[in-house]
């Protein structure tokens, strides 16, 4: 299996935490999107991470990669329905996802805006309302001790928060969501993917 990552996307980093959580081999192919044209053959949206499977078909967007990669490798990343009840479980780490998801989009377009000439001033007030208003919201998250595909959402958006906007101080005023951080850091797989100017 091939991956279209950078080393600094927090999207691609789930992808590479699963995989290396689950033992999977995955041939890295480091790609700068929005430089490389010639991406959209293999994500016409133009955007990391894709995979692309042995027998040729591709996958697009992280939590359908990061699902395809937890089955794959037989993982529990993502609590299942049972046929008897429904799991309640799996909705707190789908929604927990989207959360972490939608944490590093605003502050991969913060990021993006901010590079504009002009800078639309605005429109970055905006994504820092909207990263603002998750790290709160995080902070009085009550996170599993079996990591699921929730938490490593979360903390790849808040790896990406550390490498991109070191200024942004969220650990001073969220004492108990830097000490969870802090201590899921400490997984290998996270310090295996950290991540690193392109």
């Amino acid at each position: 299996m091939k991956l279209y990552t950078n080393a600094a996307s927090p999207f691609a980093r789930k992808c590479r935490i699963i995989a290396h959580e689950l033992k999977l081999t995955l041939e890295e192919i480091r790609t700068l999107p929005m430089q490389e044209p010639e991406f959209r053959r293999i994500n016409p949206l133009g955007k990391i991470p894709a995979l692309v499977l042995d027998d040729g078909s591709i996958l697009i967007d992280s939590p359908v990669i990061c699902e395809y990669l937890n089955h794959a490798g037989g993982g529990k990343f993502f609590p299942n329905d049972s046929i008897w009840k429904e799991d309640a479980r799996r909705w707190k780490t789908l929604g927990l996802q989207a959360l972490g998801d939608g944490l590093a989009d605003a502050a991969v377009a913060w990021m993006i805006e901010g590079r504009q000439q002009p800078v639309n001033e605005t429109m970055r007030t905006r994504h820092m309302a909207a990263v603002t208003a998750s790290l709160d919201v995080l902070a009085r998250a009550k996170f599993a001790d079996d990591p699921t595909i929730g938490e490593i959402s979360v903390a790849c958006a808040l790896g990406y928060l550390d490498f991109r906007m070191p200024d942004l101080d969220w650990k001073s005023s969220r004492p108990t969501l830097a000490g969870w951080y802090a201590k899921f850091c400490e997984y290998p797989s996270m310090k295996a993917t950290a991540p690193a100017a392109p």
